[in-house]
């Protein structure tokens, strides 16, 4: 759960606490961070597994002699998939007849699954299969990522429950007192993200406003970076500025004052960056590589494909709306986060889900079979 890996572990983090506030005993096993990283929090029992032998696998030396000197829970959810971690969790699990759930994280994707496909096809016939289909549940974070996982066989149960969002401590965006519109992109730095066609689309519409200013925040893919950079000197753009990696106040502060948040990525199997910018009643233009549909029907952003011509469309018309319709899509964008996506909300559903494996709650509806 270091700060560095973004989206999943922030997650994981409010998952757990969560659980932890909803009165249920929950706990992590996670291999050490890595250099210069550091805890999302403190506030939660870890245990932290041996170095990884081989980091391309994740191989972790001496783990089943740690799950045995842990206790035996009633119940282990593995996140994510292809590492010697999870696989190590799931055998044992199995071993002392206890049930697991598996969280897919978009890895089952088939963008996802084109990269390092040798590997991946290798891995499903030799251990990951076996794992998944033995799993008393699957949660996936939107109906999009279970359809895929059913594409490929699979036919155990799956729960659609989506990534939380701490909406207690948010400070709301302030109305500016000059018309300045603040762009930004958040995220991983890398070429399916599609940034270029964010910094083309602000190329397209300089003409359209002086007061446009976008900001890239995060840090990634170095050659992918350098490429971006050499594109906003290429098209004489001042307008543009590279943040780096932000996280804590600093992302805050800048998350607080964007008027719109861009995601032109390829695909996401949910999109973590969507719910930070709701959350802080800021509007979001995403993708349709995206499962964001709400985006349209809560009125709070716009869902897009993304080709260049639509997203400097959908750019134009996002900064030609009067500061008054922003706002008032934000409230709507709040609005959907306390209602779908609070921890409170989803720990209390990822509660239930635990219960009914356990044999102790009716099906909830979150769940298709």
């Amino acid at each position: 759960m270091g700060i560095q890996s973004g989206g999943p572990a922030l997650s994981l983090y409010l998952t757990v606490k969560g659980l932890n506030d909803a009165g249920e005993r929950a706990e992590v096993i996670m291999s050490p961070l890595r250099e210069k990283d550091k805890l999302i929090a403190n506030n939660m029992t870890i245990h932290y597994t041996a170095v990884m032998r081989n980091v391309r696998l994740g191989y972790m030396p001496g783990l089943k002699e740690m799950l045995d000197k842990l206790s035996v829970y009633d119940l282990y959810h593995v996140h994510g998939l292809w590492q010697h971690l999870g696989h190590g969790v799931t055998s044992y699990a199995r071993r002392h007849g206890k049930p697991y759930i598996m969280t897919l994280r978009g890895m089952l994707y088939p963008q996802a699954l084109a990269h390092s496909a040798l590997v991946k096809k290798a891995s499903l016939i030799l251990y990951q299969r076996n794992d998944l289909q033995k799993a008393a549940c699957i949660q996936a974070t939107c109906i999009e990522e279970m359809e895929h996982y059913r594409t490929l066989g699979f036919c155990n149960p799956v729960a659609v429950l989506p990534n939380p969002i701490d909406i207690n401590h948010v400070v709301d965006r302030p109305i500016p007192d000059k018309p300045q519109m603040r762009i930004g992109y958040l995220g991983r730095i890398h070429p399916r993200k599609r940034i270029e066609k964010l910094i083309y689309a602000m190329n397209d519409s300089r003409d359209k406003t002086s007061n446009l200013h976008l900001a890239i925040i995060g840090s990634g893919d170095n050659v992918y970076e350098r490429f971006l950079h050499n594109e906003v000197k290429r098209l004489n753009l001042s307008n543009v500025k590279f943040t780096g990696f932000l996280s804590g106040k600093e992302k805050d502060e800048i998350m607080t004052q964007l008027s719109l948040l861009v995601v032109p990525s390829d695909f996401e199997n949910f999109g973590n960056i969507v719910t930070e910018a709701l959350v802080r009643g800021v509007p979001v233009i995403a993708s349709r590589g995206m499962p964001w549909r709400e985006l349209e029907t809560h009125h709070c952003g716009w869902w897009i494909d993304n080709d260049q011509e639509s997203i400097t469309k959908t750019l134009i018309e996002a900064i030609s709306l009067t500061e008054e319709e922003r706002i008032y899509m934000g409230m709507n964008g709040k609005q959907l986060m306390r209602e779908n996506y609070s921890v409170e909300v989803l720990a209390g559903k990822m509660k239930h889900l635990y219960q009914w494996i356990l044999g102790q709650a009716s099906k909830p509806e979150f769940v298709y079979e």
